[in-house]
């Protein structure tokens, strides 16, 4: 955590009270009362009238000072941590003494999850521009980012990344395991009559979505993003769950399935041909240079079948193209990914040879499906 009680070498913009408040950060006076940042940052956030930087200093303050003391009062304020979580985690992995006036908070954002060291260098960088006069746009900055990482993924050895299954409840496995960089899961929906998707009344699951979400959230690096299969019946309940477990969502991603259609039946609706993909996380998408139409928020793609050469091996199972799209553009190659409700072993071929993938799955049945799928063997749970 940064010291934000030392002095600064610029004179504040404004105080109110024991806080003297900068462009770029908040300073605050070391006697400063629990009551007094409280009535503080409930001004702040009342007024509207404060940077990102002053929102994020005067949270971490209050954490790292109060504890649970600040949590309550964060309750209080009536504002969703959602929208604070990203001025917060910045504002703590960019010291004050760091920032740069003349250069945006996204700009911070970009070189917040690198060492100080390469903080100060490619912020120099941006505030340098290219002889032009101008200062680097956030793009810019994040394309010298992914150069100056792009020779470390191309020297990876061969057969470095691995992939591998553990049989056993998600609930007790994932906690286990060491932190990830994207997490895909397309977990039971509560809509179909097979006995796994079958978790009683829509309260009751609720309240497993949000026992596995809040599994999963603990297994989550700093830097994350996060997809999160569900039927457009419970969607509008799991983004309110999501919501209250501060997960930001960035997309609402919906999947159409392009077949499935011809056949069926219904009389007092219209047919559904899509299902919602939840889109959280906190660091940028590897979407290429080149513009595409991938980037949209409406995916089409066929729902495998025996017949096609995604073979179905599952009832459920996700289409592996576009599986592929989320591990490709919510991760960069190397990184580690966890599906937790691994099905027909659908991530683990999509990460195959270029990320490292976990998959945990709870029925032996399709466990034995991914051995023979991904030629690889399970890891047994202790």
């Amino acid at each position: 955590m940064q010291d934000l009680t030392t002095t600064h070498s610029k004179p504040p913009i404004t105080r109110m009270g024991k806080f003297a408040i900068y462009k770029t950060g908040l300073v605050m006076d070391k006697n400063a009362t629990y009551e007094e940042w409280y009535e503080f940052i409930n001004k702040a956030l009342d007024l509207n009238c404060c940077t990102q930087w002053v929102i994020g200093d005067g949270l971490n303050l209050g954490e790292s000072n109060w504890g649970e003391m600040y949590s309550q009062a964060l309750d209080e304020t009536g504002s969703s941590y959602q929208t604070l979580r990203d001025d917060k985690w910045v504002s703590s992995k960019v010291k004050l003494s760091r920032r740069r006036d003349n250069l945006s908070f996204a700009h911070h954002r970009e070189v917040a999850p690198l060492e100080p060291n390469e903080q100060d260098e490619l912020l120099d960088l941006a505030e340098q521009g290219d002889g032009d006069g101008k200062p680097w746009s956030e793009k810019r900055l994040r394309q010298e980012i992914r150069r100056r990482k792009s020779p470390k993924i191309a020297a990876r050895p061969a057969g470095d990344c691995a992939t591998s299954v553990i049989c056993g409840d998600m609930l007790s496995v994932v906690p286990e395991l060491e932190p990830f960089d994207l997490v895909v899961a397309d977990p039971p929906y509560n809509v179909t009559e097979w006995d796994w998707d079958k978790f009683g009344t829509p309260s009751e699951f609720l309240d497993s979505t949000r026992l596995w979400l809040e599994t999963v959230q603990g297994v989550l690096k700093p830097e994350y993003n996060l997809f999160w299969f569900c039927s457009p019946k419970f969607s509008a309940d799991i983004e309110m769950v999501l919501r209250e477990l501060c997960l930001p969502i960035k997309s609402r991603i919906v999947w159409h399935r392009r077949n499935m259609s011809m056949g069926s039946d219904a009389r007092d609706k219209f047919i559904d041909t899509w299902e919602m993909v939840f889109h959280c996380g906190t660091k940028p998408l590897n979407f290429p240079e080149e513009w595409h139409d991938d980037r949209f928020d409406v995916q089409i793609h066929s729902v495998p079948q025996t017949n096609y050469t995604d073979t179905k091996l599952h009832v459920t199972q996700k289409p592996l193209e576009l599986i592929k799209r989320l591990v490709e553009y919510g991760s960069l190659p190397g990184e580690r990914v966890l599906d937790p409700f691994a099905g027909s072993g659908t991530t683990g071929e999509a990460c195959s040879g270029t990320r490292n993938c976990t998959l945990v799955e709870l029925e032996d049945e399709y466990v034995n499906i991914i051995e023979r799928r991904l030629g690889i063997t399970r890891q047994l749970q202790e």
